[in-house]
C-alpha cells in the first residue's frame, strides 16, 4: 500500500518491507507455512486423525484421501496464501533492483526474499505439479491468464533462488533469534530438497557443512527443543502478535471438559513408539472424554497466553535432527557404514539403544525413525510416503476414499474459472 519507490529509498523501510513477509510467513489464518502443512497434511498421511464435524468438508477431504476441487484450504491455505507471498516476494526483489542503500544491506535483503519465494515454489510444485510461475509482480496482464508451467521449470527456479540466496546471505543471523535467513537454513532447505529428491551426494554434503559448523547442537533434554532458546533450531517463526505457537494452539485441546482434540494422533503412529522412547512420554499428550483416550502431539505446550506474555516457543522450520536423520539417509545409500552413528545420535537423544543394521535395514530404520522424530512437523511424512513409493499403500489401507492420483492436489476450480488457461491435475474434474 506504500508506492514502492519510497519504500526501498530508505534502510529502515526496505528492512521493514522484508519484514511483512515474514509476518505474512508466520501468519494465523493458518498458512502453508505456518501450521497448514503440519495439520492438512498430516491428516492426509498417517499421522492424524480428524475430530472435526462431518460437515466440515475442508478436513474430511484430508481424512478419507480424496480432495475436491473446491476445498478451501487447497484453496486458501496453500494455492492464495503461497501466490500471496510470491507477490510479495517478486515485489521486494523488484523494488530492491534499482534501491540506493548499501550493497551488504541489499544483498542479505535479496538473498533472504529469494529463499522465501523459493520455498513457497518448491512447496506448490510439490503439492501442485505444474504451476505458474509468476515472477513479474506488474505484469498482472500476463499473471492472470498464465498457464501452469512445467513442473521441471519451476524447480529450475526454485535452484536458482537458493543459489542466489546462498550466495547473499550471511552467516550469522542479521537479527535477534533465529527469525530470518541465514546462510545455514538455505543449506538445511537444500538438505531437505535433496533428500527428497534422492540426490544423495548433494544431500551429504550440505548436511555435512551445517554439522561441521558446530553453531548448531542436539538439545539433550527433549523438551527444550521447540524453545526460542534451542540449540538445534537453524529457522524459527512465530505466529504474529502472539505469544504461542499457532501449532499447539490448533493441536492441543482446551481445559473444557468436553474438548477433544481436533488432530489427534493415529493408532498406526502411536504403536510405532519403542518401548522406552522419551519422545512418547515428552512429545505426546492425552485427554479423555466421555470414556475415550485421545492422544495428540505436545512437542509445543503453550496452546495460548494473555497479552503480553512473553514468548517462550517459536514454530521449527528446520532443526537439527532432521538434518542428522537426511545425512543418515544420504550415507546409507552411498555404502557410507558411518549411517547408522549419525541414526544412533538421534535414537540415543531419545533414551533408546544403538542399532547396526545394514542394506536396506539400514533405510527401513532410518525411515521408522524420521517417522517418530518429525511427527506433525511440516507434513514430512506425507513427503517421505511419497518419495519412497509407500503412499499408495499406506493410505490405500486407511484413507476410504484414496486413489493413487491424490498424490497432488487439484488445481482449484476458483482459479480455473478465473484462468481458462490454467488445467486440473489427472483425477479430478475441471
Amino acid at each position: 500500500r506504500i508506492v514502492a519507490g519510497t519504500v526501498f529509498k530508505e534502510e529502515g523501510t526496505a528492512v521493514a518491507a522484508l519484514n511483512g513477509l515474514y509476518a505474512r510467513v508466520a501468519g494465523g489464518r493458518p498458512p502453508f507455512t505456518s501450521g497448514g502443512l503440519t495439520m492438512y497434511l498430516g491428516i492426509y498421511s498417517d499421522e492424524l486423525g480428524s475430530n472435526y464435524p462431518t460437515t466440515s468438508t475442508e478436513f474430511t477431504d484430508f481424512a478419507n484421501g480424496r480432495l475436491s476441487e473446491n476445498n478451501a484450504a487447497v484453496s486458501t491455505t496453500y494455492w492464495r496464501e503461497a501466490y500471496e507471498m510470491i507477490f510479495h516476494a517478486n515485489s521486494i526483489i523488484k523494488g530492491l533492483e534499482s534501491s540506493p542503500i548499501k550493497e551488504n544491506l541489499k544483498n542479505q535483503l535479496l538473498g533472504e526474499t529469494y529463499f522465501i519465494r523459493a520455498f513457497c515454489y518448491w512447496y506448490m510444485q510439490s503439492l501442485f505439479g505444474d504451476v505458474p510461475l509468476v515472477l513479474d509482480p506488474n505484469d498482472y496482464e500476463n499473471n492472470s491468464i498464465m498457464p501452469r508451467t512445467p513442473v521441471a521449470d519451476v524447480h529450475t527456479r526454485v535452484m536458482a533462488d537458493l543459489m542466489e540466496a546462498k550466495s547473499r546471505v550471511s552467516k550469522t543471523y542479521p537479527s535477534t533469534g533465529k527469525y530470518r535467513v541465514n546462510y545455514y537454513t538455505v543449506l538445511a532447505f537444500l538438505s531437505r530438497i535433496y533428500t527428497n529428491e534422492g540426490n544423495w551426494q548433494d544431500a551429504l554434503n550440505t548436511s555435512n557443512e551445517i554439522i561441521a559448523s558446530n553453531i548448531y547442537k542436539l538439545e539433550t533434554d527433549l523438551n527444550k527443543v521447540f524453545l526460542n532458546t534451542s540449540t538445534e533450531a537453524i529457522w524459527q517463526s512465530a505466529t504474529d502478535g502472539a505469544a504461542y505457537v499457532i501449532e499447539a494452539n490448533l493441536l492441543i485441546p482446551s481445559t473444557l471438559a468436553t474438548a477433544r482434540p481436533n488432530m489427534p494422533l493415529t493408532t498406526q503412529l502411536l504403536t510405532a513408539f519403542e518401548s522406552g522412547d522419551q519422545r512418547r512420554s515428552n512429545w505426546v499428550a492425552s485427554k479423555t472424554v466421555s470414556g475415550t483416550t485421545w492422544y495428540y502431539p505436545y512437542k509445543y505446550k503453550v496452546r495460548t497466553v494473555g497479552t503480553g506474555v512473553a514468548r517462550t516457543e517459536s514454530l521449527a522450520m528446520f532443526r537439527l535432527a532432521e538434518i542428522y536423520l537426511n545425512r543418515a539417509e544420504a550415507k546409507a545409500h552411498l555404502s557410507d557404514a558411518t549411517a547408522k552413528d549419525d541414526l544412533n545420535q538421534i535414537r540415543n537423544r531419545a533414551g533408546l539403544g544403538s542399532i547396526s543394521p545394514t542394506g536396506t535395514s539400514l533405510t527401513d530404520a532410518i525411515i521408522r525413525e524420521r517417522r517418530i522424530e518429525l511427527f506433525a512437523e511440516f507434513g514430512l511424512r506425507f513427503f517421505d510416503l511419497r518419495r519412497t513409493n509407500q503412499l499408495d499403500a499406506i493410505n490405500g489401507a486407511v484413507k476410504p476414499a484414496w486413489i493413487s492420483t491424490g498424490k497432488l492436489f487439484p488445481i482449484p476450480t476458483a482459479e480455473i474459472t478465473k484462468n481458462p488457461f490454467l488445467t486440473q491435475n489427472p483425477g479430478y474434474y475441471q
